[in-house]
């Protein structure tokens, strides 16, 4: 239990430093916008700028137009079929009677001007197979963690999610399809190579066979963080003609002072809009309904997606700006770009701000701990009454049943 009373001065400290800051936020998110002005017409120059530095920050891969620009709502088409997924999970826990897991996949089919009936539901799987608890990369032998839950649940939601789209599609339906979060897999890197190809090789199967359908998929971001954009204008805060990030001359103790002779302020040169995200910035340009120019991640995770790597805008969805990334080809071909402008907001003005699509998948999959505590229970019993051996930690125990 959380004693509230004791973390109370650590609150009000943090509300004055919060209080402190919002001045110097509204300092750097005016220079952030000085910035996008200023590049707005020499947008080639800085995409050269960006072109032959090294940042240790993530960049658009180039630009082809100005930030700063903006592109109206395009209509609706009256019939549309909205198809979406998410997932949660029941992960393996050593202090239970058994050692599997669950993966819950809700799926959403809302079609629009057909009168056709939404399609609404969901579809456990239950692991427990030893092949199925245990997995092999890399040349070890390994128990499924969370971690590898987390993977696991990801493509299945994707490759639902083109199952789901493309059935529709047999069915007459035109369909958009959307994904809650990134199509970018930030964290396959690292990973082993073997793991790597097999979860890319699942994932990029269920693209192209979105691609060849010309199904439209687009990943949804709420609240997003990303600070691409932001970056590109740090780069153009930057004196050098090429930045390199690694050896950059205002860090402290990098080079000697006597060759600190491009900057007379203190700290980074570029260091005047940390903070500042693409999403707050892009709040200043765009009304709702309006995106952001597309542009191409650098992301080193797509240099293995090939046709399909990923591309995002920013679009005003009325209570915030959310990123939308969708795979190049559906960047390449403005009417699926259209398609997808138009459905996504008209799915977060339908949810009130979030896509009603998949904020009705997310409740179709949520496990919550009531149906934890009910899955395991049952589990139980069905062990019990069919004579196996059956038993939970004392540790487990002791918290289903609190006591003094």
């Amino acid at each position: 239990m959380l004693d509230l009373g004791a973390v109370k001065n650590q609150i009000d400290a943090m509300v004055v430093q919060q209080r402190a800051g919002q001045l110097d936020f509204q300092q750097k998110l005016a220079l952030a916008l000085a910035q996008q002005e200023r590049w707005a017409s020499d947008w080639e120059e800085l995409s050269a700028k960006i072109a032959r530095s090294r940042t240790s920050w993530l960049l658009p891969a180039g630009l082809s137009e100005p930030m700063d620009r903006c592109y109206p709502l395009p209509p609706r088409p009256s019939t549309l079929s909205v198809a979406a997924t998410d997932g949660s999970q029941i992960y393996p826990d050593r202090h239970e009677i058994a050692g599997c897991f669950l993966i819950n996949i809700g799926y959403i089919l809302l079609p629009y001007g057909t009168g056709q009936r939404p399609v609404m539901s969901s579809k456990p799987s239950l692991f427990f197979r030893e092949e199925e608890v245990y997995e092999q990369w890399g040349g070890r032998r390994i128990l499924v963690n969370r971690e590898l839950v987390g993977f696991k649940r990801g493509l299945m939601e994707f490759t639902e999610l083109a199952d789901l789209s493309l059935a529709a599609q047999e069915e007459g339906h035109r369909v958009v399809a959307l994904s809650d979060g990134t199509l970018i897999f930030w964290s396959l890197e690292g990973k082993p190579l073997d793991f790597k190809q097999d979860y890319l090789a699942a994932v990029l199967g269920a693209f192209e066979r979105l691609r060849q359908a010309r199904i439209p998929v687009a990943g949804y971001i709420s609240r997003p963080g990303s600070q691409e954009l932001v970056n590109a204008l740090k780069l153009g805060l930057c004196p050098l003609a090429a930045a390199d990030c690694d050896r950059c001359p205002w860090k402290p103790d990098s080079l000697p002072r006597s060759e600190r002779s491009l900057w007379s302020g203190d700290g980074l040169p570029c260091g005047g809009i940390d903070g500042v995200t693409d999403a707050v910035l892009l709040r200043q340009v765009l009304e709702p309904g309006e995106r952001s120019p597309v542009f191409r991640s650098s992301s080193k995770i797509l240099d293995e997606y090939g046709p399909h790597h990923v591309c995002f805008f920013y679009l005003h969805a009325g209570p915030e700006i959310a990123r939308i990334e969708v795979p190049a080809w559906v960047a390449e071909d403005q009417e699926l770009l259209d398609l997808v402008h138009a459905c996504v907001f008209d799915q977060a003005e339908k949810g009130q701000g979030y896509p009603v699509s998949l904020s009705e998948a997310h409740e179709r999959a949520v496990v919550r701990n009531a149906d934890r505590d009910a899955f395991y229970r049952f589990l139980e019993q069905t062990f019990v009454k069919n004579d196996i051996r059956a038993g939970i930690s004392t540790k487990s125990m002791k918290k289903r049943y609190a006591g003094i």
